[in-house]
């Protein structure tokens, strides 16, 4: 995985999330127990941090979806209804699914990669002026400063003088992954 180019990733990635978010029901829940599964042996730290931090979300979307959607009452939960678990199962499952992918990439892909990968991905904007080279310094002086912030060495105030963003060279991989990628996105339209 980390011989693809990091557009290659993020596309692939992005198909998948849009595949896996347009099935329901149980194969809907395989997905996510399986994509949680992979995340967590490969990407657990990422994981957990991002589900620590949605945790709230997480339990609104429960509350809501769960006690505000009218159905059949749920004995033994007062005010619960059994197609409000239902349908807070299945957004909940969507949730894990996004951030299980964002996980995974995040844990593949360093900052200066993801924005690479981004700015390689909005190549055909290229054409209406420079706003893709101008999203790309904007988003890779965003993540210094993150990770300055989160490694306690705080903001600077001298103006950077040189971004250097990482070249990645597209090889056979990255073909298959643009097929794989257009396969799941053909398979979400089909849905």
């Amino acid at each position: 995985m980390s011989s693809l180019h990091p557009a290659s990733l993020i596309l692939l990635g992005f198909a998948f999330l849009l595949a896996a978010s347009t099935r329901s029901g149980t194969l809907l829940l395989l997905i996510c127990v399986a994509v949680t599964g992979l995340t967590l042996s490969v990407a657990r730290r990422h994981f957990v941090r991002i589900l620590r931090r949605s945790r709230w979300l997480l339990l609104t979307m429960l509350v809501l979806f769960g006690w505000m959607t009218l159905g059949t009452p749920v004995p033994g939960l007062p005010g619960a209804t059994r197609e409000g678990l239902l349908l807070a199962m299945e957004n909940i499952a969507r949730l894990l699914i996004a951030i299980a992918v964002v996980a995974l990439l995040v844990s593949r892909l360093a900052p200066a990669g993801l924005v690479s990968g981004l700015r390689s991905l909005l190549a055909p904007l290229a054409p209406l002026g420079d706003f893709r080279d101008r999203l790309a310094v904007r988003l890779m002086l965003t993540l210094q400063e993150v990770d300055a912030a989160r490694s306690g060495a705080g903001a600077t105030d001298a103006p950077v003088a040189h971004l250097e963003l990482p070249t990645a060279v597209r090889g056979p991989a990255d073909y298959l992954a643009a097929i794989a990628g257009a396969a799941l996105l053909l398979y979400a339209a089909l849905a």
